[in-house]
């Protein structure tokens, strides 16, 4: 559904308008690498033609891996934006772009660069302001960059899913939503993982010596755990009851879209209206799923800590020793984080 009009329309154009070109320098090559490239060039072409956007990728990567010419490389990008993937697309096309020595990107090169401004309107980046660790950043599942970080990440625009690893601290995981051609902050707190599997002391020393140890001023897990499945439940009612309305608004802004007769032959004078109507239903449907998922997560734990658990039937010298412990410290703006293990 994303690959609308215009997306489609400039780089199909665009190698129909390179296909006598392409088969000009066919006749001037020589026999061998280069006869082979421009073969699966033209063969790459035939497949766009036919919205075979996949199939037409793989031939030009093969093009690619026979002559690397920058040609092949613009191909490549032009397919990989129309399958929507524009950060791989925006680099190869950036490297293209760097072949100043071929004719024929010296030819196109206007083209070129307007593909490029078309597919940068999908794409934004993240700035990840705090203290300085050793990890890695995940973008949709994928690692992209470690830390430190030496600048903003590149992202696709729109809600991705952010995921920072460093060591000794607990795994920081947010869905940002990322404007494009602008930047997200999302300043960093990290949690120390320590405070999740601090141990209680133990009360060896006492029995050796036959003193009685000190109760630990530790919260008793029997009392608090039906707390923390309360507030768990009353969470997890608040993230269904937002799934559920996302769900409604995606629905809403879906007939809209359909209303306008937005899709693969939409008119270039209604490109943008259905393009910002499109990014809206994808945020949406983005955030129904991240509450709905929020409302199963949060709804296991809260049914755990009320109905389940270990500690049931267990002595409070088992419970004690197991260990049971809550931390917090301060989020983002005035938020408070909380860790604990019971």
């Amino acid at each position: 559904m994303r690959r609308t009009f215009l997306i489609r329309s400039l780089p199909l154009a665009f190698l129909l308008a390179s296909y006598p070109v392409a088969f000009a320098q066919l006749q001037n090559a020589p026999s061998g690498v280069h006869a082979a490239e421009d073969a699966l060039i033209r063969k790459g072409l035939e497949l766009r033609r036919a919205r075979k956007d996949e199939a037409a990728l793989q031939a030009f990567r093969r093009a690619w891996n026979l002559a690397n010419s920058g040609r092949a490389l613009a191909q490549i990008a032009l397919a990989e934006q129309a399958l929507g993937r524009w950060l791989d697309a925006e680099t190869h096309l950036l490297d293209a772009l760097k072949h100043d020595g071929e004719s024929w990107i010296a030819r196109h090169r206007s083209l070129l660069e307007q593909a490029m401004s078309e597919l940068q309107g999908h794409l934004g980046w993240i700035e990840l302001p705090g203290e300085t660790k050793t990890g890695w950043v995940s973008i949709n599942g994928k690692k992209v960059a470690t830390l430190p970080l030496t600048g903003p990440l590149r992202a696709p625009a729109g809600s991705v899913a952010l995921e920072v690893q460093a060591a000794g601290y607990l795994p920081i995981t947010r869905v940002v939503v990322v404007p494009a051609r602008a930047p997200a902050r999302e300043p960093l707190v990290f949690i120390p993982a320590s405070l999740v599997a601090q141990p209680l002391p133990s009360q060896s020393n006492s029995r050796s010596t036959g003193e009685s140890a000190p109760e630990p001023a530790v919260a008793s897990p029997s009392k608090t755990r039906p707390i923390f499945g309360a507030i768990l439940a009353a969470a997890a009612v608040v993230s269904l009851g937002t799934g559920i309305a996302f769900h409604v608004i995606r629905e809403d802004r879906a007939s809209a879209y359909k209303s306008l007769g937005c899709g693969p032959t939409t008119s270039a004078d209604k490109f943008r209206d259905c393009q910002s109507r499109y990014d809206g239903i994808t945020t949406a449907n983005y955030l129904m799923i991240a509450g709905y998922a929020g409302a199963a997560v949060l709804s296991g734990v809260a049914v755990y800590l009320l109905f389940g658990g270990s500690d049931r039937g267990t002595s409070k010298t088992t419970s004690a020793a197991g260990g049971f412990y809550v931390g917090c410290a301060p989020s983002v703006g005035l938020g408070l984080l909380c860790a604990g293990r019971f």
